[in-house]
């Protein structure tokens, strides 16, 4: 039995006509003969009766008739949510990331994906990088976004480097080295630092840019995020040393300035995107990947117009 010869006998029920139905399927009335013929053979059971020059269709092929409506109608529902899901009406994309980055790389993305894609169920949980690892690894989340630094080798997964950071010295707008050009490292001793202990792995390179200078600095308070790192600076807490990327649109803005610290261009980490290497990426997963990649490209621009402006 196939979809063909099941579509043929409903025309042919439509039509209660092999002429009929030939004309409709635009085939010969010796194709829709075989095809019906196939169907009663396999089956064993007479599907319609001849009455003169009419045909009736008979017990046993209205029993069939509602079996083959409901195989074509599931069919025909098959190819229509295929379509849907290709031209991105229904789906869903189940992300995964550190809140550093979801807030500072992902948002815009994000956004711009869901005005585009507004049908599918979109979904952005906040773990740590181990968490996140798990989960793609688990197949519970289509892709995973972390910092660099973190352990997240395995077989079963794709890793690739998105977006490469730096970390730059930050301080509030007044501040009286930011006309400096050049500031070394051993200036900074002694003086009052903020720090922010997530995401702990830029954290980390803070603290061992710090020590590897052997500067020994005053610590006024040690913050949860960035975001309270960034307010207390804007307090005249102390300076901090932390993601350029956190800070751009701060410095754009004019509540900060970033302080230009001597060595700092060599404080450069990665971030990540972690896929599961046995797992096709849905339309909605490759869709996200597209826009996502694009903002990537401007955002690098922008670095470099920054660089040589």
């Amino acid at each position: 039995m196939t979809l063909q010869q099941l579509r043929t006998f409903l025309t042919v029920c439509d039509e209660m006509s092999i002429t009929g139905a030939a004309s409709r399927l635009f085939i010969t009335q010796s194709a829709v003969s075989q095809q019906i013929k196939a169907l009663e053979e396999e089956f064993e059971i007479k599907l319609f009766d001849k009455k003169g020059r009419r045909i009736c269709i008979t017990s046993d092929g209205k029993v069939f008739f509602e079996i083959a409506k409901n195989i074509i109608e599931k069919a025909d529902s098959i190819t229509e949510k295929l379509k849907a899901t290709k031209s991105l009406e229904v789906g869903s994309l189940n992300l995964a990331s550190t809140h550093h980055l979801a807030q500072y790389l992902l948002m815009k993305p994000l956004i711009e994906f869901h005005k585009r894609h507004s049908k599918i169920d979109l979904t952005l949980q906040s773990l740590d990088a181990h968490e996140i690892r798990s989960a793609v690894e688990a197949r519970a989340v289509d892709i995973g976004f972390v910092p660099d630094g973190t352990s997240v080798l395995s077989p079963f997964l794709n890793i690739t480097r998105i977006y490469e950071d730096r970390m730059a010295l930050i301080a509030w707008p007044e501040h009286p080295w930011r006309k400096k050009d050049k500031i070394n490292p051993s200036q900074l001793e002694g003086m009052p630092f903020v720090f922010a202990s997530t995401p702990s792995s830029i954290n980390d390179i803070a603290v061992a840019f710090l020590k590897r200078h052997r500067i020994n600095v005053e610590t006024f308070i040690d913050l949860g995020n960035i975001d309270l790192l960034k307010e207390a600076v804007r307090h005249r807490v102390g300076l901090a040393l932390t993601s350029k990327l956190a800070i751009q649109e701060d410095i754009l803005r004019g509540s900060l300035v970033e302080l230009p610290l001597a060595g700092v261009d060599e404080l450069s980490f990665n971030f990540l995107m972690l896929t599961h290497k046995y797992e096709e990426p849905s339309y909605a997963s490759w869709a996200f990947q597209k826009i996502l990649k694009s903002h990537l490209t401007k955002t690098k621009e922008e670095r470099k117009w920054e660089i040589h402006s």
